[in-house]
């Protein structure tokens, strides 16, 4: 009967346990590839992110510098706009005073008494008058 448990024993001790030992390493083995897998994916997880981060951020500085060029566009329509209202201003200004001077100019032509733009001319020697 010992001998039986002992051939039993080494029956065990032969086959057994190292079947054992390799279930469980095949089993470490799987789990070490499944951390790796894991980390290599997380990795590319947080690339992918970090890309996406750069391009978000070029994209907000790129809008921010299109902003900063159209709030100066409007300054700049802005100052065109008073600069053509005070051209307008000075023309109808302008126009006021030559329509006036040209209702006050003497058109005898060679009159001694000829002065600037009048209202009426102070000349006798007009024979118009």
């Amino acid at each position: 009967m010992i001998e039986i448990v002992k051939t039993v024993s080494v029956i065990v001790s032969g086959v057994a346990i190292p079947l054992l030992g390799i279930f469980l390493f095949f089993d470490s083995k799987k789990r070490e590839a499944k951390a790796k897998a894991d980390k290599a994916e997380s990795e590319n997880i947080t690339k992918y992110a970090e890309q996406w981060r750069i391009l978000y951020e070029e994209k907000v500085k790129h809008e921010e510098d299109l902003n900063a060029k159209i709030d100066a566009l409007y300054v700049q329509l802005g100052q065109q706009r008073e600069e053509l209202t005070k051209l307008k201003k000075e023309m109808a200004d302008l126009m006021v005073r030559s329509q006036f001077a040209e209702s006050q100019k003497c058109t005898v032509y060679g009159c001694p008494n000829r002065q600037p733009p009048q209202l009426i001319c102070a000349s006798s020697n007009h024979p118009e008058q």
